[in-house]
């Protein structure tokens, strides 16, 4: 008897074993594995959009919502991508109409989307104080307090205790110094202390000490090479960079650097890196290509490294990607995108792949979307 089971027991483990793999390779053959360091093409989106922006959600899914379509307009709609199909379904609408506006994970899983640019009439941007949350469980937007001050291609950046910072903003020939907090459990905004230098379209980034660095924006010598540090309502200078970026992004490194980028077209200018102590700027090593000075996101990846891809240099669409080591401050050639863009965005998921979508390329603004696999 004790025989007969174990043959038997012997025999429906083979069993199981055979289904396992041919479940293995039903999966394998349907999900191809991706090499590292490539693009690959996923679902494009169901409205070409530039200049919106990419959130990753608590539950794994990115929310892009906003941005100037093919025909100029300027959106409401928002969508969501689902990494485990690679499609992008339509979700609620915004209330307000924007681009070039900021979004916000909260600590309570919704999004604070605020500000951006209203309507452009005879090359006049108009800026938007409004804002309004998107929760995921419902997919739906619901009007939040407006800000006290119009904003658009500002910086917003969560802090520690759960309130949201937003500074500067309007146009790069015409920018703004003045800031404010949003507070999620009132719903309401404060003015907090102003900025010592008015600054648009550049980079804020929490540090680990909690204070908040802020850097260039500005059209003139020093206020583009200026940068200041936030913390507790008041805001103080610290080293200047050593080039003037009136544009740029920026990335906290692991080691707790912080890495900007833009505003120069010049391969040895192109990026730099704070360090909090001894507040010290340096410059990297050379890019060693003409570099993007406007449209391109920057990416920590899993490894620690940090891709740029895309945007505009002095001569056309910057097409290709690269990678930053900070460990050996250097730079390296990543693999192409597929399709040249800038003004997209880029949203690390869960797997560590980098969503890049959208933006405008050489034939207009673009609906289509691939994956970076680090």
């Amino acid at each position: 008897m004790i025989c007969r089971n174990v043959h038997r027991f012997v025999a429906v483990r083979r069993l199981v074993v055979a289904a396992l793999v041919a479940t293995v390779l039903v999966v394998s053959s349907a999900i191809p594995a991706l090499a590292q360091g490539t693009w690959t093409k996923t679902g494009s989106l169901n409205t070409a959009r530039n200049s919106h922006t990419g959130t990753l959600l608590t539950n794994g899914q990115v929310l892009v919502a906003g941005g100037r379509d093919s025909a100029g307009n300027i959106l409401v709609s928002a969508e969501l991508y689902d990494p485990s199909t690679g499609k992008w379904t339509a979700t609620g609408s915004m209330a307000t109409a924007r681009q070039s506006h900021t979004a916000t994970l909260l600590t309570n899983g919704d999004v604070l989307v605020a500000g951006g640019v209203f309507s452009v009439i005879n090359g006049m941007v108009t800026c938007n104080a409004a804002a309004e949350l998107y929760n995921p469980s419902t997919g739906q937007w619901a009007t939040t307090g407006s800000m006290t001050v119009p904003r658009c291609y500002h910086s917003a950046t969560l802090l520690t205790d759960g309130t949201v910072l937003v500074a500067g903003g309007g146009t790069i020939s015409s920018p703004d110094s003045s800031a404010e907090i949003y507070d999620p459990l009132k719903g309401t905004w404060k003015a907090t202390g102003n900025m010592n230098v008015a600054r648009a379209v550049t980079a804020a980034t929490l540090l680990p000490s909690g204070q908040v660095l802020i850097s260039g924006g500005n059209p003139t010598s020093a206020g583009g090479r200026s940068a200041e540090l936030y913390s507790n309502g008041h805001w103080r200078l610290t080293t200047s960079m050593n080039v003037l970026r009136q544009s740029l992004t920026a990335t906290l490194l692991t080691n707790g650097d912080v890495l900007v980028f833009g505003g120069s077209n010049l391969e040895s200018n192109a990026t730099e890196f704070y360090n909090p102590k001894p507040a010290t700027w340096s410059r990297t090593h050379c890019f060693c290509v003409s570099p993007p000075i406007g449209g391109q996101t920057e990416t920590l990846l899993p490894n620690g490294k940090v891709l740029i891809d895309g945007g505009v240099n002095e001569y056309h669409f910057f097409f290709g990607a690269r990678l930053y080591d900070s460990a050996a401050n250097s730079w390296s050639f990543a693999t192409n995108m597929n399709t040249v863009r800038s003004g997209h965005t880029a949203t690390l998921l869960r797997n560590g792949q980098v969503l890049t979508a959208g933006g405008s390329g050489s034939s207009g603004v673009l609906a289509s979307a691939e994956l970076y696999t680090p």
